[in-house]
């Protein structure tokens, strides 16, 4: 049998070759004896030419096969797997590519919408029915690659794929607009303020260098502090295979490098960590979330996303100091300056306050009377 396991997964895969053609993939399976089942059902189906038609695979084949030749090697292949995971549930195992079409999709949609989530243990606890934006990832983004794939790399001359067509931008959930958030002096210092200590840095890190929240648990090997020019390094990307150095502040790199000692001989994954009844441990990412939540109520900061809006923050404000869009696209990490331009809009009021103070005192409109006033006389 040519079943095995990889760091990256929990299930077994399979990996064979038949008539010169090679068949690998998730069994889906956590046991080595079911895996071993499953691929022996795997080897029949491609012995009798059944494995190889795409119409004919199920959406459980298609989600393995997937996950072997794509999910497997991104940087966010834990992400991946759960999502393709639901989604099979949310389909259903058996049901085959082919009779994937609007409709089907259209009640997985609906079926992912009626999920709810809850936050806490406790009886009684309330219940968030996940966002458009969430069930649009988990559905729309996560089947439309998997059939796309099936198209264009599964599908051969002599074997059309014989899927129906999709009208994705039909599926789609309305998604609300990415807001730009700017806090002021006072807002992010009664944030910070009201942090606890110990995550207190880490919020102070965020809204100055726009991390992402995931971001925000680097482990100690990302920091370089030694010399003139402390640096962070992140790495960006799917496939976490592009770095970006981010230059530190000199009061910042002190206060990292005195966490970093402690957490290096503690085996820590990053430097945001408290004292435990025995020794140092460190916060999950759920407790540092709770923990700026809990501080931006204290703050007074109230509407959706405060924590993401660190990001936007550090965006604006770096854009009002250098009036330079390549600086924030360095800043954030985008790929283009076009991930960048929703920032604009910082320049565009700075702009028109400089238009504003700028009105000659003989200018027909200096002092022109208002609507009202004109109507009057």
């Amino acid at each position: 049998m040519s079943v095995y396991k990889t760091p990256k997964s929990r299930f077994w895969q399979f990996d064979f070759v038949i008539s010169g053609r090679r068949f690998h993939g998730s069994t889906g399976q956590t046991t080595r004896r079911a895996a071993e089942a499953v691929e022996r059902q795997r080897r029949l189906e491609a012995a009798t030419g059944q494995f190889g038609a795409v119409a004919k695979m199920t959406i459980d084949q298609a989600a393995g096969r997937y996950w072997a030749e794509v999910g497997i090697d991104r940087g966010d292949a834990k992400d991946v797997e759960r999502r393709l995971e639901n989604l099979v549930a949310l389909i259903g195992k058996t049901r085959l590519l082919g009779d994937i079409d609007q409709a089907v999709i259209a009640g997985a949609i609906e079926r992912r919408r009626g999920q709810a989530l809850v936050r806490s243990k406790k009886d009684g606890a309330k219940q968030y029915l996940p966002s458009n934006s969430t069930v649009n990832r988990d559905v729309v983004e996560t089947l439309r690659p998997i059939l796309r794939r099936a198209r264009t790399h599964w599908a051969t001359a002599a074997a059309p794929h014989g899927l129906p067509d999709i009208d994705w931008t039909a599926l789609r959930l309305k998604e609300p607009r990415a807001l730009s958030r700017l806090y002021s002096d006072a807002e992010r210092a009664r944030w910070i303020h009201a942090c606890d200590e110990d995550v207190r840095l880490a919020l102070d890190i965020m809204l100055t260098y726009g991390l992402r929240f995931g971001e925000l648990l680097f482990p100690p090997a990302a920091l370089s502090l030694d010399g003139d020019e402390p640096t962070l390094t992140l790495q960006k990307g799917r496939k976490k295979d592009v770095l970006l150095h981010l230059p530190l502040r000199q009061d910042h790199a002190r206060n990292l490098a005195a966490r970093l000692s402690r957490a290096i001989e503690a085996e820590l994954p990053h430097l945001w960590y408290f004292q435990g009844a025995k020794k140092l441990e460190a916060y999950t990412y759920a407790q540092i979330e709770y923990r700026f939540s809990k501080a931006a109520d204290q703050a007074g900061i109230s509407g959706g996303r405060r924590i993401h809006g660190a990001r936007h923050h550090a965006a604006s404000t770096i854009l009002k100091r250098t009036r330079n869009l390549k600086a924030v696209q360095s800043l954030l990490g985008h790929a283009t300056i076009n991930s960048s331009q929703r920032y604009a809009h910082v320049l565009t009021s700075d702009l028109r306050a400089a238009l504003e103070d700028d009105i000659p005192r003989n200018s027909p409109g200096a002092d022109a009377p208002d609507s009202k006033q004109t109507k009057a006389r």
